[in-house]
């Protein structure tokens, strides 16, 4: 399931990937579940030469159990963090390891890194599933995805 974002704001639930548009800054988020309940979210953000995600984990209370945060230089590095909020809700200083684009093969710092790694300390604190985008509509996306198996 994919929960889109419009221009004005609204989230809503669709079946299949929306097209991306990287000049448009397209943002949405895909659902996955394990069985009928919601296991994880994916939030994809699209630039014009890269692209920002959040990977957002939770257990089968529906709470936040582990936040991963990743940036790609399309073709020239990946710089992933964990991302997991203090209790102020905010995120603290955190690690950016830096790899290969089509590989897990550590690399050095990139020399332009720092701009876009700072994008990550951004990201939006979704702590029960309930509060991610289209939470209010996890019943009717639970129906959609149990009629897609």
């Amino acid at each position: 399931m994919y929960c889109t974002h419009a221009m004005n704001g609204a989230w809503s639930l669709q079946r299949f990937q929306p097209l991306i548009n990287p000049r448009a800054g397209t943002v949405f988020a895909e659902l996955s579940f394990a069985g009928t309940a919601l296991e994880a979210a994916r939030q994809r953000q699209f630039h014009p030469d890269h692209e920002v995600v959040f990977d957002y984990k939770f257990d089968s209370a529906g709470k936040l159990t582990a936040l991963l945060g990743s940036v790609e230089m399309w073709g020239q590095w990946l710089g992933e963090a964990n991302l997991y909020p203090e209790a102020d809700g905010t995120v603290g200083s955190f690690h950016v390891k830096y790899y290969k684009p089509d590989s897990r093969d550590l690399i050095s710092h990139p020399d332009d890194a720092e701009e876009y790694a700072a994008e990550l300390s951004r990201v939006p604190i979704y702590r029960t599933i309930e509060s991610l985008p289209c939470g209010g509509s996890l019943q009717e996306a639970e129906k959609m995805n149990a009629t897609q198996e």
